[in-house]
């Protein structure tokens, strides 16, 4: 039944490789398929074959995990990530992936102990400061957050996901003008992360800035026909709140939850500059109901709860 799964997955991920080519089950592992299942297969046969120890057993384990993750099994991820450091210690990255994983649970304070760890093995892994950095916004420690997020812009020459991640942090801090160079990587950098849209036009409205304009022509430019248009057509005032909460209906399960988890905190935004504070608080206290622990929306809430409360 296993073999027969794999050759399906293998069909519909590698269509262009004959089952004769592929004479070791590490190097596809190592390689990756584009597809997370057939990613698990294959490092799982070659655990499976004994032929591996030390650090090439520790990667093998890394890479399965990884993918476990990516699937949302965090437990599994964990699990592998730990047999991982058990053949290899000094594993920058099986330290690091098993701090995405604690993050994603939201255990940030272990995410943090894992990224250290990291840093410390590998100091110039960009991935693991922006990693430390996220986790930090997720606690409220804006400051180190930014310094983090510093060092990980300074480590890749090419990383606009942590400028906007560095962005957001500025934003919460209530940097607001600063961080509007930040958000803007999204469209100079061709990123994407519609998303972007919505934090700039927040920025430049709490910076005191012209906001109407640059929302139309930055929607324009990010906007995918698919969500969040909903929410950029709040923001330039085509569809009303209950709209927006009506069309988060449309997908299903993880992916319904993160649109109205996302809804409700960007709709809340919007009610505070239009300082509307009961609204803003009855959505951002909606997306604090939604257990999406990795969604930095569901953080942003927290934050601006925490601040409406001084």
């Amino acid at each position: 039944m296993r073999r027969a799964v794999l050759l399906v997955l293998l069909a519909t991920a590698l269509p262009s490789l004959a089952a004769a080519q592929i004479k070791d089950h590490a190097e596809v592992c190592f390689a990756g398929t584009g597809k997370f299942e057939l990613d698990i297969s294959f490092c799982g046969l070659a655990i499976q074959s004994k032929k591996h120890h030390g650090p090439s057993l520790a990667t093998l384990f890394t890479y399965r995990g990884r993918a476990k993750l990516e699937l949302g099994d965090l437990t599994g991820a964990v699990a592998d990530f730990d047999a991982a450091l058990e053949q290899n210690p000094a594993s920058a990255l099986a330290h690091n992936e098993r701090g995405r994983a604690r993050h994603k649970a939201g255990d940030n304070q272990a995410a943090i102990a894992d990224y250290n760890t990291a840093l410390r093995l590998s100091p110039h892994y960009g991935a693991a400061y922006r990693n430390r950095g996220t986790a930090k916004i997720f606690l409220g420690q804006l400051e180190a957050a930014i310094a983090d997020l510093d060092a990980a812009s300074a480590a890749v020459n090419y990383d606009p996901a942590s400028r906007i991640l560095r962005g957001i942090a500025r934003y919460f801090r209530g940097d607001f003008e600063s961080a509007i160079p930040d958000l803007g990587a999204a469209i100079s950098k061709a990123y994407p992360y519609p998303q972007a849209v919505l934090w700039i036009y927040l920025a430049q409205r709490r910076a005191g800035l012209d906001a109407k304009e640059p929302l139309t022509a930055n929607a324009q430019e990010m906007s995918e026909g698919a969500w969040p248009d909903p929410l950029i057509e709040a923001y330039l005032g085509e569809r009303t709140p209950p709209s927006v909460l009506e069309a988060t209906q449309q997908p299903r399960d993880t992916t319904r939850r993160r649109h109205l988890l996302q809804a409700h905190f960007y709709l809340g935004q919007l009610a505070l500059v239009n300082s509307d504070l009961a609204a803003a608080r009855q959505h951002f206290e909606a997306a604090t109901e939604i257990e999406l622990f990795d969604a930095i929306e569901r953080a942003g809430a927290k934050l601006e709860l925490d601040r409406l409360e001084r």
